[in-house]
């Protein structure tokens, strides 16, 4: 029986609560498992579809009411502050009970993560597509409760952050990325689902957009007013690597400057509303491309295109972007491997960036983050509270616990072998000849080719820089004491192992330490 167990601290006392929690593990321990069973749970209880095939108890906390969510047998379905709830009193009081927004990023090329995204993105699209009403839009939007990052977002969230800029943001881009603005854009349009008759009529019915209604027509009917010289035209779309050509209706409108885009953002209130109007027309099936181009401080010509950023720049802007519109909002974060295509540099400060880029950190009380690693970069200046280890136990149980101390202050080499559990941070070639030194070292009474031996790894190791001297006594009975000491070809340690591995060399060490006094 699969049992899921989590406590998910929303909002807690006055004590001051971690902003994140950064999940580590090998791979297979179920660490992107996890992260789809938490949204499994979540979009259960708001659309009541897909009921979880797993045994779960979820437990958050918003605005100091405690939430329970469970399916274990003699447990309460939901429950309040202690106090079972019935389903029709919950969905009456949803607003205050669940989380605004459950947000979701994989940095990975599949849909599996995606797909839990799924109902929620179709409900929002059939309450928008045609809807003129803006109260029921603003409705919708509201309800939309499970949000899935994509490609495109990045770019409207960029998009957003230039027609409505802060001055801190403003610093980080152009001290983290070299970009130092807005230099021009392009939306590409192609006909929708919607579109009827034939090429030519759909070629004529371009600059109406083919008639969509709702904050996608209203939105694209925005960007045509300040575009300079928008155009109807008849292209071609391919869309895999079978180069089939597909002849199409399109609208192009290019918006030359940030006089233009900030002509069209007078339409919003802020960077949030003007993204998710954006993004209605991406949903509503308008959008074949949309090109940004930045200028940067080694470039002011424009020629730099949001395609011509790294894909770690591009995955560090869609998230850390959505993570912004999204602030002000009561937010559970699950991003799995976002730190993926990041540089050693932005790594080692990627979640202090989140806090820095975001403005998130003043809405700590009410939001969370839950990430899953592989980097011990990403954790280096982590307390424990903040990191879990996943691992899977001899008997196939998988367990989740704080590691026995804090990454912060430990330093790389010791974080692969104290958190990340590795037996060494050595290659595998390197800690073969430790090994075997080790080996020869501990024999009291050696062959001559034992002693041949020994002299030509402590050679080698010499010119790698290990200094080594086996003739050391303390050195030698530890050896002797500590007689598994093999680590080139041996499986990561578990937490628990890891611990134990330090209890055991420290009560070696001290009867070592105590037998050396006592000469």
């Amino acid at each position: 029986m699969t049992v899921l167990k989590i406590c998910s601290r929303q909002r807690w006392s006055s004590i001051k609560r971690p902003l994140t929690t950064v999940i580590i593990g090998q791979n297979g321990a179920g660490k992107s498992n996890l992260i789809e069973a938490i949204i499994s749970v979540f979009r259960w209880l708001d659309l009541r579809r897909n009921e979880p095939k797993f045994n779960y108890q979820i437990d958050y906390r918003l605005d100091g009411v405690r939430v329970c969510l469970s399916n274990l047998p003699g447990s309460a379905a939901i429950s309040v502050n202690g106090q079972e709830v019935k389903r029709t009193e919950f969905e009456r009081r949803k607003t205050e009970w669940f989380p605004d927004l459950v947000f979701g990023y994989y940095s990975g090329g599949s849909r599996r993560l995606e797909t839990l995204f799924d109902s929620h993105q179709r409900r929002y699209y059939d309450a928008i597509k045609r809807n003129d009403d803006n109260i029921a839009c603003r409705k919708a939007l509201a309800e939309r409760r499970l949000f899935y990052c994509r490609s495109i977002h990045g770019i409207l969230a960029l998009l957003s952050f230039f027609a409505f800029p802060d001055e801190k943001v403003s610093t980080e881009l152009r001290e983290k990325l070299g970009i130092t603005g807005f230099h021009s854009m392009l939306a590409h349009f192609r006909e929708p689902w919607f579109a009827k008759g034939g090429n030519s009529k759909k070629v004529d019915q371009a600059a109406d957009f083919w008639g969509a209604a709702g904050p996608a027509g209203r939105t694209a009917h925005g960007l045509k007013k300040v575009a300079f010289h928008p155009m109807a035209l008849n292209g071609n779309s391919i869309d895999d690597y079978r180069d089939k050509q597909q002849s199409e209706a399109q609208f192009a409108t290019f918006v030359p400057d940030l006089s233009r885009l900030q002509q069209f953002a007078k339409s919003f209130n802020d960077d949030t509303e003007m993204f998710f109007a954006l993004e209605a027309m991406d949903i509503s099936d308008l959008i074949r491309d949309v090109y940004l181009w930045v200028t940067r401080s080694n470039d002011a010509s424009g020629d730099v295109g949001f395609a011509d950023l790294s894909d770690g720049e591009r995955q560090l802007l869609m998230t850390l972007g959505l993570i912004r519109v999204s602030r002000g909002k009561r937010a559970l974060f699950l991003l799995d491997e976002p730190d993926t295509h990041l540089n050693p540099h932005w790594q080692h400060g990627y979640l202090k960036l989140i806090e820095d880029w975001t403005g998130i950190a003043a809405d700590t009380d009410n939001c969370h983050i839950i990430l899953t690693s592989h980097n011990p970069l990403t954790i280096s200046a982590l307390s424990r509270e903040e990191v879990r280890v996943m691992s899977t136990e001899e008997d196939g149980k998988v367990t989740i616990v704080p590691p026995y101390t804090a990454p912060k202050g430990m330093g790389f080499t010791s974080t692969l072998t104290e958190i990340f559990g590795l037996r060494t941070s050595l290659d595998v070639d390197t800690q073969q000849m430790v090994d075997d030194r080790n080996t020869l070292a501990r024999i009291e009474q050696k062959s001559d080719e034992q002693e041949r031996k020994l002299i030509e790894i402590n050679d080698k190791l010499g010119r790698l820089g290990f200094l080594f001297e086996d003739r050391e006594p303390l050195y030698q009975d530890f050896l002797l004491a500590w007689h598994d000491v093999r680590y080139a070809d041996r499986p990561a340690l578990t937490p628990a192992q890891i611990e134990a591995r330090r209890l055991a060399m420290k009560q070696l060490i001290q009867q070592l330490m105590s037998k050396e006094s006592s000469h």
